[in-house]
Formats: C-alpha cells, sequence, structure tokens
C-alpha cells in the first residue's frame, strides 16, 4: 500500500522526483513509463476493491443470467474464479453490453448502448477467447472488460502526449504537466466503470485522438512552410474520424464536432474575401473542416439507420414504433426518453436531489476550469509559460502571444472549454445527472487546469524540475468567477481517491450509484 500511496500521493503527482544532469534527461524520457507503473497499480486496486465485495450483490439478475449459460464444460474451479471476478465487473449498463454482445441488439431499448462497441466485444470474445473453458455470456463480459482496459491505458497515454504536445513551456513542465494530466486522468471519478465492459474508457480515447489530431492541425495552422495548410487539412479530418467513432460508442461525442463549427463561423465573415481571391489554403482548410464536421455527422447517424432499418422499414416493419413517424427519426432520443424518462428538467424531483448533490462536485469543477480557459486563455497561457511575473505595462490587453506555441495554446483552449460547459448544462437539465462522474472522464480540460494547479505552488509559482527556479503568478485559475475559494488541488484528488474507491465497492455490490 505504501508503494500505491505514493503513485496517488498530490505531492509525488505533482511533484516528480527532482534530479539533475543526466537524470533530468532521463526523467523527460521515461516519465511515460512512471504513468503506466501508475496506471497498473491503481487498476489492481480498483480489481481487489471489486474482488472483496460481499455477498452476491443486491440485485442478483447477473448471477442468474450467468447460470443460465453455465455448461459442464465452464463448471471447473478456474471458471468459476473467472466467472467471480467478471461477475462484481458485469452490473448495471454491462449487463445489456454484455449481452448485445452475445446476441445482438435484441430489443430495442438496446440500441441506447453503443452499436460499435458491442460488435468489436463480440469479435474479441469470438476470436481471442474461443478456446477458454467459459461460458459463452463470460466470454463476452471479459472480452468488454479487456477493451475497457486496454481503451483506458491508451487513453492515459495520449493524454500524456495531447498536453505535452499543446502546453507553451519548457520541456521539463511540458513532462510534469501532461504526467500530472494523465495521472490524475488515471485518478477519474469513473472509477471502475474505466475497467468494466461499459463504453466510457473507448470514448475517452477515441475523442483524445481526436483533440490530438485537431491539435496537430492547428499547430500546422500556424506553421509557414509551403505544404502546411495540406498537413493541417489531413489533421482535421482525422480528428472528424475519431470524433465519429467516439461518436458511435456514446451521443454526447457529437459536442466534439463543436470544435469544427466554431471554425467555419469563424471563417465566415472572410469568406467574401476568401472566394474572391480564391485562396487555396484557406478554401482546404475550409472544406476539410466542413468534410470533418460531416464525417462526425455520419458517424453519429449510422447506427441509427441500422436500427431505422430494423424498426422502420420491410414488411413487418410499416413504421411500427413511434419515433419512425419523427425527424429526424433518433431511437437514442426515443428510448432515452420512454425507458429512461430522460428529457428537459424531468429529473428535477425531491427525491433525486441526493444524486444532483453527488454530481455536483465534479460539475463545479468542469465548470469552474472550463469558464477561465473560455475569457481567459491568455492568462493560463502565461501560467503555463512561467511569464506572469514579466513587467506587462507596456503590453496590450490581452496580451498577445509571443510564440506560436502560445498561439496554437490560446486558440485551442476555448474551443476545449465550451463542450465541457454544455456537457454539464445537459447533464443539469435534461438527463441522469449522476452520470457526469463518469462521462467527464473523456473531457481532457478539467484534467489540465487541475494539474496546472498541483504544479504551481500556493501564490501561482512554478518550480523548475532540476534548477530550484521560481516564477511568479498572478492568481488561483479555480475559483475566479464566483469569488468563493476553490478547495485545494490536493484535496480535490483525495476526494477522487475515495470517491472512486467507494463506488467501485458499491458497483461491485449492484449498488448506485451508477
Amino acid at each position: 500500500m505504501d508503494v500505491l500511496w505514493s503513485y496517488v500521493s498530490p505531492t509525488r503527482i505533482s511533484q516528480p522526483a527532482t534530479l539533475k544532469g543526466k537524470a533530468v534527461r532521463h526523467l523527460t524520457e521515461t516519465s511515460i513509463n512512471r504513468v503506466v507503473r501508475a496506471f497498473a497499480a491503481w487498476k489492481l486496486l480498483l480489481l481487489l476493491v471489486a474482488v472483496a465485495s460481499p455477498g452476491p450483490g443486491y440485485d442478483t439478475s447477473t448471477g442468474i443470467f450467468f447460470d443460465q449459460y453455465r455448461t459442464s464444460g465452464s463448471d471447473s474451479w478456474l471458471a468459476r474464479a473467472v466467472e467471480h471476478v467478471v461477475l462484481r465487473l458485469t452490473r448495471w449498463d454491462a449487463f445489456y453490453f454484455t449481452t448485445s454482445s452475445e446476441r445482438g441488439h435484441l430489443y430495442e431499448q438496446e440500441w441506447a448502448f453503443s452499436w460499435l462497441l458491442s460488435r468489436v466485444t463480440s469479435v474479441v470474445a469470438n476470436v481471442l477467447f474461443s478456446f477458454l473453458p467459459l461460458s459463452s455470456i463470460v466470454k463476452h463480459a471479459l472480452a468488454g472488460i479487456l477493451i475497457a482496459h486496454i481503451s483506458h491505458y491508451f487513453a492515459v497515454t495520449t493524454l500524456y502526449r495531447l498536453i505535452h504536445a499543446i502546453a507553451p513551456t519548457t520541456e521539463a513542465r511540458k513532462s510534469q504537466l501532461a504526467f500530472t494530466t494523465a495521472c490524475l486522468h488515471i485518478l477519474s471519478p469513473a472509477g471502475l466503470f474505466l475497467s468494466a465492459p461499459y463504453g466510457e474508457a473507448t470514448f475517452a480515447l477515441f475523442n483524445f485522438l481526436g483533440l490530438l489530431c485537431y491539435a496537430r492541425a492547428i499547430q500546422n495552422r500556424f506553421e509557414t512552410f509551403a505544404d502546411a495548410y495540406q498537413v493541417d487539412a489531413f489533421w482535421t479530418l482525422g480528428a472528424g474520424i475519431w470524433f465519429a467513432l467516439a461518436s458511435t460508442i456514446r451521443s454526447n461525442g457529437l459536442l466534439s464536432g463543436i470544435v469544427f463549427a466554431w471554425d467555419v463561423l469563424a471563417t465566415l465573415p472572410r469568406l467574401q474575401h476568401i472566394l474572391r481571391n480564391r485562396d487555396k489554403e484557406q478554401l482546404t482548410r475550409l472544406f476539410a473542416t466542413i468534410a470533418a464536421g460531416t464525417i462526425l455527422a455520419i458517424g453519429f447517424a449510422f447506427p441509427q439507420a441500422l436500427a431505422y432499418n430494423e424498426y422502420c422499414t420491410g414488411a413487418s416493419g410499416s413504421a411500427s414504433r413511434p419515433w419512425c413517424q419523427t425527424f429526424p427519426p433518433s431511437i437514442y432520443s426515443f428510448v432515452q426518453e420512454h425507458y429512461w424518462n430522460v428529457g428537459f428538467l424531468r429529473y428535477w424531483t425531491l427525491s433525486n436531489l441526493p444524486l444532483f448533490a453527488l454530481a455536483f462536485p465534479i460539475g463545479w469543477i468542469m465548470v469552474d476550469t472550463a469558464l477561465p480557459s473560455l475569457f481567459q486563455a491568455h492568462h493560463i497561457n502565461r501560467v503555463v509559460n512561467g511569464s506572469c511575473g514579466a513587467d506587462r505595462k507596456l503590453q496590450p490587453y490581452p496580451p498577445i502571444p509571443d510564440t506560436r506555441e502560445e498561439k496554437v495554446f490560446q486558440y485551442l483552449l476555448p474551443r476545449l472549454a465550451l463542450p465541457q460547459i454544455i456537457l454539464v448544462g445537459m447533464a443539469a437539465t435534461s438527463f441522469h445527472c449522476q452520470i457526469l462522474n463518469r462521462i467527464a472522464s473523456g473531457y481532457p480540460l478539467w484534467y489540465f487546469i487541475l494539474a496546472l494547479e498541483l504544479c504551481i505552488n500556493n501564490g501561482g509559482s512554478w518550480r523548475d524540475e532540476g534548477l530550484g527556479q521560481r516564477t511568479q503568478g498572478m492568481f488561483r485559475l479555480l475559483g475566479n468567477y464566483d469569488r468563493i475559494p476553490f478547495a485545494k488541488p490536493e484535496w480535490t484528488v483525495r476526494g477522487m481517491v475515495v470517491y472512486a474507491i467507494v463506488q467501485g465497492g458499491l458497483y461491485a455490490s449492484f449498488l448506485p450509484p451508477a
């Protein structure tokens, strides 16, 4: 436990060991390896919490369902041991993901759970686990667990690379910020949901990959070499593909398309000038952005088109379901409203007040990190690059970015903030608010701002790796807009750890929150 605590300690997370000389370079090169070790330790702890959960669970439906699939070949002690672990992780919506993987989407409400993820899980179960002496349903659940772990691992490493790529600061600080942000994603309040047969880990991976591609596109947008606009277009299309995949996992992936809409709207005032001058570079970027948004829309619509073909066409269909007659005919919207009573202010009942209280901390953090990023990106830029203490008397306000890295950073930050704010607004008004604790795992901005708070000392000072130098900052990033002091970031991390562990034990026992 002492080893594990050394990884999850806020002090250890925000300030990796100070080394000198060649050791500093070694730390920069291998810090992502330390992230991997932290990932393995945290996953092991959560797995132990789940396995140690007592009793059959509050709801025994998973156990009953597993018993129906048990055969004589899957009754060995090894099969029983694996089934015990898998059973603890197949709770709540994981039940739907697993059954849809095993036999396809049989019932209408199952279309609320990713068609793509179910198909991938089915392939993995049939290819990799076909030889195991396990029942069919356990194989599919085990495949979902494997995909969740692999997705979360690559999501962590992708987030590390994203932050390292966009932070406009020194190499040592880039590594420190990337390391801290990646560790915070490991310790996400989503907890065991990132290990279970759910879509959260896969969504986070695809969304982070999309954002990394988009960041590469913007980096090339501020380059001056001849073919930069073509590289920009290539990365923009890549971002659209990853966002499309994310939207097939969770419908809130559609919010990632805000970055494309923002870019198109920003181009409209100059569109007449661009067309008149036949500006090849600007037109290429505009068409690539529109194409990326179209790809995202297709990814969102494709599973719904499959459902429409199944329920609303053919001899047996003839538009038999109510949603077939709506425009657009969205099975997602219908099943959420019909089976889970999702809708504007429908969750605003006195009995749901504890669930709003449960979602409030993460919602608060997401809003409180997004607002400065949306309206004061220039200040966060100065905090990151360590120039807050510089003399600004002769500089305009807001200060003009000095380097290409700073321009890219200030360009990206508001575009990362807006989807996060909208997500919180939707959670507060239009769907089951408590799931914000797990779907927040796919949005990198709040991790980054919290990591920045951990990496700067009280009063807003940076400590450079191995040099002991301090760069003075202006004021805290969090708690700016409400004049209520934000909780110390160390306490926020401790709260995340405690919540994830407690929630893991409750989840394994089939108890809320889910």
